[in-house]
């Protein structure tokens, strides 16, 4: 199966978003302890241990981290989930808010969410295509021999489809 190359450039829009949610940097708070890491990922090191309630200003997100830096001027990686960010930081629209996924209710409990909520047309005119994470996807793609033994293992038969246009 290949991408259509318009499908290729709409998935390499996408993924350059995430960079920018990382353009400015952003108050918050720890909002559970935790360790800050070196990386962003469960097993890198640990850089040190944060407290609940520490002053952190976010540098971007990247997955399901933030990297941050701590008033003491220490840098490194803590889950998004954990972070709060400050209000009067992100206004509606903003666009760590918009995809980064950090909002809050309003009310006095705040609640952290992940995910992409939309693309405005700015965002989108803004990403730039990134042909490494492109090629970097399609190395997950499956060889026709992994796709016709798991067909044939669970008695899937072929059949022509029609091809959809939007």
């Amino acid at each position: 199966m290949t991408l259509k190359p318009t499908f290729r450039k709409l998935l390499a829009a996408l993924l350059c978003l995430g960079a920018i949610g990382s353009l400015q940097a952003t108050p918050a708070t720890l909002i559970r302890a935790g360790d800050l890491k070196a990386e962003a990922f469960i097993d890198a090191t640990n850089v040190t241990s944060l407290p609940a309630d520490t002053a952190l200003t976010v540098l971007e997100s990247k997955g399901g981290w933030s990297r941050v830096r701590t008033a003491d001027g220490k840098t490194g990686w803590v889950r998004l989930l954990n972070v709060r960010v400050a209000a009067a930081a992100s206004p509606a629209g903003s666009t760590l808010a918009a995809i980064g996924g950090v909002v809050r209710t309003g009310t006095t409990k705040g609640a952290a969410t992940t995910g992409v909520k939309g693309l405005s047309k700015e965002d989108i005119a803004r990403s730039q295509p990134n042909p490494r994470e492109v090629a970097r996807l399609d190395t997950f793609r499956s060889k026709p021999a992994q796709i016709n033994k798991f067909a044939s293992a669970r008695k899937l038969k072929a059949r022509d489809v029609p091809e959809q246009n939007p």
